[in-house]
């Protein structure tokens, strides 16, 4: 068995060196626009990033999220921005995550489309139309979303844990805020915070499709002609402050069942161990049905249909989270065993059959992530957010053949603390 995992790996590793990863240039040798060009279709997918995200709210917890979610509903000629984007085919979207913020665009490419979409862009970064009836109807949307989040056990637990979890962080909030919060937010402090957002030394752009870099670089110079150039604010620093009490953080919701979720401090993306840990965690709780945590959770003590571990790498703190459902009357065993799961990844004791079946699922699910346009530019865009760029497919592909058990061990033991697990409950406790 141990032979046959070790053919199929170096077969794969051939299949992967064949393999045509695509090819990232920098638009005209700047760093911050990212272009990779795919002409199978005349389609252009744009993503803009602004270096802002709701870890930098502070007390104005969920403005970013209103914030980012006004962009497209601003006016132009008596019309939404969105309207106009929909009326020449174009998908628009934007998004708010704790570390970062994005609007989106898929469109047809075309010389009098990219001239468009070009204009709509900047007048949203520039002009701040945004009507009083507009930002109350936003304002109403977020505090009804606010309301079915709290209503929602898997919500719940996730914002309850990371409150505990992320204490004094700007992490440790929900990305859409608390009602508290999002009542006290005005017009005026929504501007403001868009302008402060807006800033041409904070932005970077990602560009996946049918266009090159000539006209990339004329699209890109029209989208943010005239968008301020301030210099960069100082942003506060987040470290982790949680001390582990052992005690579990028990939350009570009317329910049959009882939602579970450890939180184990891990590592952030660019730490030098993350392959290791990624491999870890593969192998751990991250591969479904051949992962430990399902074998001994479902399919030995069927206590579950899906119990599960990921890592969450927030860009200044890395978490690993596990998450399960389980009847409430299971609740405690099933706690006692993910301890003992816990307590084995700690040891690391995984064959070299394991580790090298956990890298072929990763590299296979690596190559995954670029058969369409939308996958790259996802990757793409976060390549650019953490700048790295320079030989990413090579970097990770090495990443994750480097492993082996002895390095797998050392990096377990030095960077996932489990002295500091948080244990939480949604349920009926």
């Amino acid at each position: 068995m141990r032979l046959l995992s070790l053919i199929i790996f170096f077969s794969l590793i051939c299949d992967l060196e064949a393999f045509a990863f695509p090819k990232i240039q920098p638009i005209k040798s700047n760093n911050n626009y990212l272009l990779v060009e795919e002409h199978a279709l005349p389609i252009i997918d744009l993503r803009i990033n602004f270096n802002y995200g709701s870890k930098n709210d502070l007390n104005n917890k969920g403005i970013t999220n209103l914030a980012i979610n006004l962009l497209g509903e601003q006016l132009l000629n008596g019309e939404k921005i969105v309207n106009h984007f929909e009326k020449i085919g174009a998908q628009f979207s934007s998004t708010v995550t704790k570390d970062t913020s994005y609007v989106s665009i898929r469109f047809i490419n075309n010389p009098s489309n990219v001239n468009h979409i070009a204009n709509l862009l900047n007048y949203m970064f520039t002009k701040y139309s945004i009507t009083t009836k507009i930002f109350s109807h936003a304002k109403e949307l977020v505090l009804s979303s606010i309301k079915a989040r709290n209503l929602n056990p898997t919500s719940l637990i996730s914002m309850k844990s990371e409150e505990k979890f992320l204490v004094d962080t700007g992490y440790a909030h929900p990305v859409t805020g608390y009602k508290e919060t999002i009542e006290l937010l005005d017009l005026e402090k929504i501007i403001l915070h868009i302008q402060k957002i807006i800033n041409k030394n904070d932005i970077k752009i990602s560009i996946v499709g049918d266009i090159d870099e000539n006209k990339a670089t004329f699209m890109i110079s029209k989208i943010l002609n005239r968008v301020s150039n301030n210099p960069t604010l100082k942003k506060k620093n987040n470290i982790l402050n949680y001390y582990s009490d052992s005690k579990i953080n028990y939350i009570y919701f009317d329910s049959v069942q009882t939602h579970i979720s450890i939180i184990i401090p891990s590592v952030t993306r660019l730490n030098k161990n993350y392959f290791n840990i990624l491999v870890a965690n593969y192998i751990f709780g991250g591969s479904g049905f051949g992962s430990m945590l399902m074998n001994e959770i479902r399919e030995k003590k069927g206590l579950a249909y899906s119990v599960h571990s990921y890592l969450m790498p927030y860009n200044e703190i890395g978490l690993m989270r596990i998450g399960m459902q389980t009847q409430n009357k299971n609740t405690e065993k099933a706690i006692i065993i993910l301890k003992e799961q816990i307590m084995k990844l700690k040891k690391a004791k995984f064959s070299d059959e394991q580790i090298n079946e956990a890298k072929i699922g990763l590299l296979r699910s690596f190559e995954l992530r670029f058969d369409t346009n939308k996958k790259i530019l996802r990757t793409l865009s976060a390549i650019n957010e953490l700048e790295i760029f320079n030989n990413y497919f090579v970097n990770y592909e090495n990443g994750i053949k480097n492993v082996t058990s002895k390095s797998l061990l050392s990096a377990i033991n030095s960077e996932i603390n489990f002295d500091n697990i948080l244990i939480s409950t949604v349920g009926m406790n």
